[in-house]
């Protein structure tokens, strides 16, 4: 699988450079990291020269024990032999040797040194998406159609044609935004329904689901996707996993998704069986033909791509299975995999990923989405809203919290996001100022969710 970023770091760095790698690949930027995309019975160096020659950007975990280290200066050694951009992401409060420094002095540095490192590798992955972006897209080869499949993943991706992406980032008609916070308002037909019986039952079916069902839990394990309208009931489907030893014992949760890109899941059940029985009727109770994709009894993530690709992984933590999760969906497109839904069979974790973006122009204009189901998505859509108001527009950040974008007189951006506005805003803030000596204030602000937007 392509990647952008190679990630060049001391064993004993390992935590953190899977921390790295956990939020770039979250973030939708692919890494190659050691020693997980080595292919076994490949050679060590003939693996990371291919992997650096491939690569966009380098990001070097800096610590003394990378200062320690001869792979580490001959891996940034091949990387600036190749053009490639080096950002050292400094972990310790040393000095780079002089093998090192050589290399690294002129690059611009991004210190985590003081806690907490989330706050850094936030803004690690929004200087990675500047570089990339700035680079432009690369065309890619078509995926393979003829793949063996693996469970936990789609091959939707790989049977398609292959279409260079747009620099630019091609845009797309904005979706409708869903209410996850209960039933909808049946959609408006536009035709006109011939006679009084079916007007009847089309009324009495919009009636049925507007206050038949649901309640007031924005997360309550099924979404508020509307199927199309039928003159009759369709019981879901459902093939019960088979009996296992464990199959009784703790709390499990299960995912299932529609053809829609409907989806139900349960959390807490006593039961492999219930769980998914529970999953499928909350999916079909607004979708048709949904399928279980995964039970468990710890946490599981579940990643999705626009293209339908797939991928889901279960592990002891939703950080872990995250990673996993989007690295299986990438194993299957080109496409980039994002994090969709997240889960812990004890219900302690609930969560569903909705993401916005935030696209400038040249004239100072800009252009917002927000609660799409993909990170894609939801940047070509932001693009596609600022193309309305001004020229050259790009897609300047993307996220599933709150996040906000600053500009200066002279044209200066910054951007930064947070679960909190007010910290995202700052981020922006202090960004913006670090690039430009003119004052710099909020051009655009919003949380994933539509709220707290300006």
């Amino acid at each position: 699988m392509a990647h952008d970023v190679f990630i060049s770091h001391s064993a004993k760095d390992k935590p953190v450079a899977d921390a790295v790698c956990a939020t770039l690949e979250n973030g939708g930027v692919r890494c190659w990291i050691a020693p997980r995309d080595i292919v076994p019975g490949t050679q060590w160096g003939e693996a990371i020269i291919d992997a650096i020659s491939s690569s966009r950007v380098m990001v070097l975990v800096f610590s003394s024990n990378a200062n320690e280290s001869q792979q580490i200066i001959r891996e940034v050694e091949r990387a600036v032999s190749k053009g490639i951009p080096v950002i050292p992401f400094r972990v310790e409060d040393v000095d780079p040797n002089k093998s090192l420094e050589y290399f690294i002095s002129a690059p611009h540095w991004l210190d985590a040194l003081t806690p907490p490192l989330e706050k850094h590798l936030g803004q690690l992955l929004s200087t990675i998406k500047l570089l990339l972006s700035r680079q432009g897209a690369r065309p890619e080869p078509p995926s393979d159609e003829n793949a063996a499949g693996a469970s936990g993943a789609s091959q939707s991706g790989s049977e398609r044609a292959y279409k260079a992406p747009d620099p630019r980032i091609e845009t797309i008609r904005p979706l409708e935004k869903k209410d996850y916070s209960g039933g909808r308002p049946f959609l408006e037909d536009k035709k006109k329904v011939g006679g009084l019986v079916a007007l009847v039952v089309v009324l009495g079916l919009a009636g049925y689901l507007i206050f038949g069902g649901g309640d007031d839990d924005k997360n309550n394990g099924q979404n508020q996707i509307i199927p199309p309208p039928t003159d009759y009931y369709q019981p879901p489907v459902y093939t019960p996993s088979p009996p296992g030893p464990y199959d009784n014992e703790g709390n499990w949760g299960a995912i299932t998704i529609a053809p829609s890109g409907g989806w139900g899941f349960s959390t807490n059940m006593s039961s492999k069986q219930a769980a998914e029985k529970d999953a499928i009727e909350r999916c079909s109770q607004f979708n048709t033909g949904c399928e279980l994709k995964v039970s468990f009894n710890n946490c599981a993530v579940y990643a999705i791509a626009p293209d339908g690709s797939y991928g889901w992984a279960t592990n002891t933590t939703v950080d872990l299975a995250r990673n996993n999760a989007v690295s299986e969906c990438h194993k299957y497109t080109n496409d980039v995999c994002s994090s969709f839904i997240e889960l812990c069979s004890d219900g302690s974790v609930k969560n569903v990923n909705e993401w916005a973006a935030i696209a400038t122009a040249d004239n100072g204009q800009y252009g917002a989405a927000w609660n799409y189901p993909t990170r894609l998505q939801a940047e070509k859509a932001s693009v596609d809203e600022c193309a309305k108001y001004g020229p050259n527009c790009q897609m300047r950040i993307s996220f599933t919290d709150c996040g906000a974008v600053a500009r200066s007189e002279d044209g200066a951006l910054g951007w930064g996001y947070y679960a909190d506005m007010s910290q995202a805003v700052k981020a922006a803030i202090d960004e913006c100022d670090g690039r430009s000596e003119k004052p710099c204030s909020i051009l655009a602000q919003l949380c994933a969710d539509g709220s707290e937007r300006k």
